[in-house]
């Protein structure tokens, strides 16, 4: 037995070594990667716990800030495209809802609100929204924000915005709801990687699976 008292220490060094050579591949592995940088690691998977009491509005009342009905959808207008109010400071409403506003609006848009919505559905437990809602579910799914205050001249602003556009919304004219069709990350190397283990992907939190823009509107 003594005779082989002498393959212990051997077995180790052999051991570490194999451990050195694998965390190394690894390293050059993950180096090579170019998920390791992912342009798209913010995405809409990254917080999907919602804040459904902040989304929802219950009593609570908007401030027009001493604002007329136009003044505040002119506000709205502005903050349509405002990229700031986004998690990233990448995305606006008109990142989905381009051109005049009404880009990727389910024909249901057109109904009053309140009224059901897949997405406040599927993702919040609503059976129907306000606009004010609508507006928070936006904050909270495709933008990837926190939902504005209840009395913030934003939130009061928004909302104006899109009652006037669903005033004069031809249902007839809806378009196509796919946000991916215009995916900031479509070119993104990760999206075709076999290594990446893209965290949508085994979560069924795909943002393209169920629309961050709204399956309705």
């Amino acid at each position: 037995m003594r005779r082989l008292s002498w393959l212990a220490p051997m077995a180790v060094f052999a051991l570490a070594a194999c451990g050195g050579e694998d965390a190394g591949a690894e390293a050059e592995m993950a180096s090579a990667n170019p998920c390791a940088a992912n342009p798209c690691a913010a995405n809409p998977c990254a917080g999907m716990g919602l804040p459904v009491d902040a989304i929802r509005q219950g009593d609570r009342q908007l401030n027009d800030h001493g604002m007329s009905r136009d003044e505040l959808a002119a506000r709205g207008t502005e903050l349509w495209s405002d990229q700031s109010l986004s998690g990233t400071g990448a995305t606006s409403c008109s990142t989905c809802h381009s051109g005049d506003g009404t880009a990727m609006m389910n024909a249901s848009f057109a109904e009053p609100y309140p009224h059901p919505v897949a997405m406040a559905m599927d993702r919040a437990g609503l059976d129907q929204v306000s606009a004010a809602e609508m507006v928070q579910l936006c904050m909270a799914i495709p933008m990837t924000a926190a939902p504005l205050d209840y009395g913030s001249v934003e939130l009061a602003a928004l909302t104006a915005r899109v009652e006037q556009l669903q005033a004069g919304f031809d249902a007839s004219q809806a378009g196509e709801m796919n946000p991916c069709a215009a995916n900031p990350c479509a070119a993104n190397p990760c999206a075709a990687n076999p290594c990446a283990a893209n965290p949508c992907a085994a979560s069924g939190m795909n943002p393209c699976a169920s629309n961050p823009c709204g399956a309705d509107r």
